[in-house]
């Protein structure tokens, strides 16, 4: 089977500059799903935006900010060991300092089971501290209840 039969691909973040004004990421639902795992990529950086993910009981929602776990690449992209990741650790406010994420992909992992009952929508923000954030963000949706060719909807 092809990956994208087995698990939802979903675009969150559109791969631009978004400068000093931050920027929500699209929402994704877990209720079909025990799993999503982002994927953003960086590129120039300015300032140390944070990353907070949140979850809500709507699209949209930012109720409670989340602790997750995330790795790194170990080096700047297009690099020897641009695909090795660091050891996994949890924020629940992650600070994306240019010297450690410009020019790195970063993996965030969160477990359905995380969440509070009622709230199965998850919303990554990057605040606006940063002066440059080009950035961009997919969302790959795992242990989908029903697989399909065509798999269910993640986002509203």
């Amino acid at each position: 089977m092809r990956l994208s039969e087995q698990f939802g691909i979903v675009p969150v973040i559109e791969p631009e500059n978004h400068q000093a004004s931050g920027v929500d990421g699209d929402s994704v639902s877990m209720e079909n799903y025990g799993h999503v795992t982002f994927i953003f990529l960086f590129g120039e950086m300015g300032g140390t935006p944070v990353l907070i993910i949140y979850e809500g009981a709507a699209a949209g929602d930012k109720t409670t900010p989340l602790t997750f776990s995330y790795r790194y690449t170990a080096a700047d992209l297009k690099n020897a060991t641009a695909d090795q990741l660091s050891a996994e650790a949890t924020s629940a406010a992650l600070d994306l300092a240019h010297g450690t994420f410009e020019d790195r992909m970063l993996v965030v992992e969160i477990d359905a089971t995380e969440l509070t009952d009622g709230y199965p929508w998850v919303t990554p923000e990057i605040d606006d501290a940063g002066t440059e954030v080009f950035v961009a963000c997919v969302a790959i949706m795992s242990k989908p209840r029903y697989s399909e060719d065509v798999m269910p909807t993640a986002i509203a």
